[in-house]
């Protein structure tokens, strides 16, 4: 019965979106042309939560949240984890989410980020640094590089080639 357990996966999911207030515009074209935020939801459907981060901190999402703000486009990547995967991933978001008044975006990681230089501050995160490292805490779904190198654009090639990709879809807002 242990080994079927083992056997079992279950879905995250990455959603990347794009704004078009000024800032995001700027990370548009500086970023690659794409998307311009990232988030990570560990329920299915079509009505899901995804966390994240913006400039108020830790926060939750929904899609109707992304749609009041304006999305201009949405893509989003479906990956079977391992139960064990899954439960690390939910352990991480959990401290996220009972310690919240702890952590704070930062702007100087960006602009690291776009200069390509690994920077970590304690507490201190912006949105595809946040899901690059809940990915690496599932030891399943780790990414190459650091996870404050990762802007929402880099994602696409990422998880395009990863092995435990189920679903692309786009347009989910």
């Amino acid at each position: 019965m242990a080994e079927t357990a083992d056997r079992e996966t279950k879905t995250i999911k990455i959603l990347l979106t794009k704004y078009s207030d000024c800032i995001s515009s700027l990370l548009y074209y500086v970023g690659g042309k794409g998307y311009t935020h990232a988030s990570i939801s560990l329920e299915s459907g079509r009505d899901s939560d995804f966390y994240s981060f913006n400039y108020n901190g830790f926060c939750v999402e929904t899609v109707e949240k992304h749609r009041q703000r304006g999305v201009s486009k949405s893509k989003y990547y479906e990956l079977a984890v391992s139960r064990a995967a899954y439960e690390r991933i939910q352990k991480r978001l959990q401290f996220f989410k009972e310690h919240k008044e702890k952590f704070k975006y930062t702007r100087l990681g960006v602009l690291f980020c776009l200069l390509h230089v690994p920077f970590c501050w304690k507490n201190h995160y912006f949105c595809s640094q946040f899901v690059a490292e809940l990915l690496g805490s599932s030891d399943e779904t780790a990414l190459p590089k650091p996870a404050g190198l990762y802007l929402p654009n880099h994602f696409q090639h990422e998880l395009e080639r990863n092995p435990n990709l189920i679903k692309v879809g786009y347009n989910i807002i």
